[in-house]
C-alpha cells in the first residue's frame, strides 16, 4: 500500500465523476446530445479529445515496453501518428457537413445511408464492436497494472474499481463528460510524462545526451533498425505502419469527433493541432532507453519499474504517485471514448436498423424530411420516447461493452499491448475504402460495399485462424509477414472496385444528398 499515491488515485477517481455530471447536466440527453454533444464542442475540447483518446494506456506502459523489447522499432509510433489523421482533414469537413444536414451520429450511420444498405450498417457495428474489445482490455491491463501497485489489490479488481468511475460518468455525462474529463487527463499525462522524461535520466546520466551517448557505447543495436536481433522483418514493420497510419482516423470513435465539433472548418483546425500531441511520447522513449541501459524487463510494468529505479530518492513517493496518475489519465481518457461509442454504434447501427427495417430507406426518408435543416428542439421541450429509449439502450450496452472486456482481462492478459493494438487495428482500416469511395466515387455501389467490407473481414479472420491452427499454411500465404489489416484492405479494395463497376450503379438522388451531383 503506498498512501499517497492512494490519495491522489482517489482524488482523481472523485474528480472525473464530478466533472461528468456536472458536464452531462448541460445537455438534453437525446441521442445527439447524448453520442454528439449536440455538435457544439469548440476547439480547445476537441484538441483534448483528438488527443488523449488516442494516446491511450498503450502510449505509456507500450512505447517503452516496445524499445526494450525491440529498440528503435518503437519510433514506428512517431511515423504513423505524425500523418494518421491526415485523411480526416480532407473528408472530416464533408463529414461533418453531410451529418450535420442529415442527422448522422455515427460512422456507419453515414456510410449504410451512402450505399443504401443495412448489412453495411451492421457488419460495420459489429465489427467495431468487437475490435473495441482488445483495446479496452489494454486501458484496462494498464488500470489494473496501476491499482496492483498502488494498493496490493490484484489487478483484476483494481481494474474493476477504476472501470466503475468510468461508467458512472460515462452513463451520466455521455460524449460531453468524456470531453471535459479528456481535457484533464490529457494536460496531467502531458506535464507528467515531461517531468518523468527528462529528471530519471538527468538523475541517472547527467542529461538526457548524457543517456544516449550510453546507449551509443552499450547497445547500439538499440538505435537502428530492425533492431536487436533482427526481431522484426523490414516487410512487417512497414506493413505495422502502413496499417496503422490508414487505420487511425477510421477508429469509429475517433471519426465519430466529426459529428461533435462546432463547425467543419474546426474539424480540419483539429487534425492540424493534432501532431503536437506526439511530443507527448519523445519523453516516453527517453524512458525507454533507460530500461535498457539498466536492463528493465521487456514487458507491460516497465514504466513502474523505471520509477522504483529511484526509490532511494526522497521524491519517490510524490513521483510514484504522479506516475499513477498519469498512467490511469492515459487509460481512462481512451477507455471512456471507446464505452460510450460502443454502445452508441450497437444500437444506432446495428439494433435500431434491423427494428425498423432497411437502414437505407430509413435514412432516405430522413433526408427527404431534411431538405432544409429543422429547427432545433426548444430548451426544456419533452423528448419522444423512442429518443429517450435509445439513450437508455445506449447506456444499457456501455455497461455490458465494460462487463465483457473486464471478463476477457482474465483471458487475454498474456499478450503484450502492442500486439493487442495491432490486432485491434485489423478492423477500423477496413473501412477506409467505404469512406474514401462513398464521399468522392459516385460510381462505388451498394453491391460493391457489401462485397468489399466481407472480403477484408473474411480475409482477416480466416488469417487469424490459420495463424492459430495452421501456422504453416498461414506462412505459406504471408510469407512478407504482412499485418493482417494490409491483406484484408487489398481484399476489400479489389472487391469494392470489381463489384462497384460491374454493379448497379446508385441513384442521382443518394448522389445528391452526398455532395456527388
Amino acid at each position: 500500500m503506498k498512501p499517497l499515491a492512494l490519495a491522489v488515485v482517489l482524488g482523481y477517481l472523485v474528480l472525473t465523476v464530478v466533472m461528468g455530471i456536472v458536464a452531462g447536466r448541460r445537455g438534453r440527453d437525446d441521442p445527439t446530445d447524448f453520442v454528439a454533444g449536440e455538435r457544439s464542442f469548440g476547439p480547445v475540447v476537441m484538441y483534448f479529445v483528438m488527443g488523449a483518446t488516442i494516446f491511450s494506456a498503450y502510449a505509456l506502459l507500450g512505447t517503452p515496453q516496445r524499445v526494450v523489447a525491440k529498440g528503435s522499432d518503437a519510433f514506428y509510433v512517431l511515423a504513423y501518428g505524425a500523418v494518421g489523421l491526415v485523411p480526416l482533414f480532407f473528408v472530416g469537413a464533408r463529414v461533418r457537413r453531410i451529418g450535420a444536414r442529415q442527422g448522422f451520429i455515427t460512422q456507419a450511420e453515414l456510410v449504410s445511408a451512402r450505399f443504401e444498405s443495412t448489412r453495411v450498417s451492421t457488419w460495420m457495428g459489429i465489427a467495431s464492436v468487437v475490435s473495441f474489445v482488445p483495446y479496452l482490455v489494454i486501458q484496462l491491463k494498464g488500470a489494473g497494472l496501476v491499482m496492483a501497485a498502488v494498493t496490493g489489490w490484484p489487478s483484476f479488481w483494481g481494474a474493476g474499481l477504476v472501470y466503475a468511475t468510468v461508467l458512472i460518468y460515462v452513463l451520466r455525462g455521455g460524449v460531453r463528460g468524456v470531453g471535459w474529463t479528456n481535457v484533464v487527463q490529457g494536460v496531467g499525462m502531458l506535464i507528467v510524462v515531461w517531468v518523468l522524461g527528462l529528471w530519471i535520466p538527468t538523475a541517472l546520466y547527467g542529461s538526457v545526451s548524457g543517456m544516449f551517448d550510453r546507449v551509443l557505447a552499450e547497445a547500439p543495436e538499440y538505435l537502428t533498425l530492425p533492431g536487436p536481433d533482427a526481431l522484426t522483418p523490414m516487410s512487417r514493420y512497414s506493413s505495422e505502419i502502413i496499417v496503422s497510419i490508414l487505420g487511425l482516423s477510421m477508429w469509429p470513435h475517433v471519426f465519430m469527433k466529426c459529428f461533435t465539433a462546432r463547425s467543419a472548418r474546426l474539424v480540419q483546425r483539429s487534425v492540424v493541432w493534432y501532431p503536437t500531441f506526439l511530443f507527448f511520447l519523445v519523453p516516453l522513449l527517453f524512458l525507454g532507453y533507460v530500461a535498457v541501459l539498466e536492463g528493465g524487463p521487456a514487458d507491460d510494468s516497465v514504466l513502474l519499474w523505471l520509477v522504483d529505479l529511484l526509490a532511494h530518492h526522497p521524491v519517490h513517493s510524490l513521483l510514484f504517485a504522479f506516475v499513477a496518475f498519469a498512467i490511469l489519465a492515459a487509460s481512462m481518457s481512451t477507455g471512456d471514448a471507446l464505452l460510450h461509442a460502443g454502445g452508441s454504434i450497437l444500437v444506432r447501427d446495428v439494433l435500431l436498423p434491423w427494428s425498423h427495417g432497411s437502414a437505407g430507406r430509413r435514412w432516405i426518408e430522413r433526408a427527404r424530411d431534411r431538405s432544409i435543416l429543422p429547427t432545433p428542439p426548444q430548451p426544456g421541450a419533452p423528448l419522444a420516447e423512442d429518443e429517450r429509449g435509445q439513450t437508455r439502450g445506449i447506456r444499457l450496452v456501455d455497461v455490458g461493452l465494460a462487463v465483457v472486456s473486464w471478463g476477457m482481462l482474465g483471458v487475454i492478459d498474456s499478450v503484450s499491448i502492442v500486439d493487442l493494438l495491432l490486432l485491434a487495428y485489423t478492423v477500423p482500416i477496413q473501412f477506409l475504402p467505404l469512406v474514401l469511395a462513398g464521399l468522392y466515387w459516385p460510381r462505388a455501389s451498394q453491391r460493391g460495399a457489401e462485397a468489399a467490407l466481407a472480403a477484408g473481414l473474411g480475409t482477416v479472420i480466416v488469417m487469424f485462424a490459420l495463424q492459430h491452427w495452421a501456422p504453416e499454411l498461414a506462412a505459406w500465404l504471408n510469407p512478407l509477414e504482412l499485418e493482417l489489416g494490409a491483406l484484408g484492405l487489398v481484399a476489400n479494395v479489389s472487391a469494392l472496385v470489381v463489384c462497384s463497376r460491374w454493379g448497379p450503379a446508385p441513384s442521382e438522388e443518394t448522389l445528391r444528398r452526398f455532395e456527388l451531383r
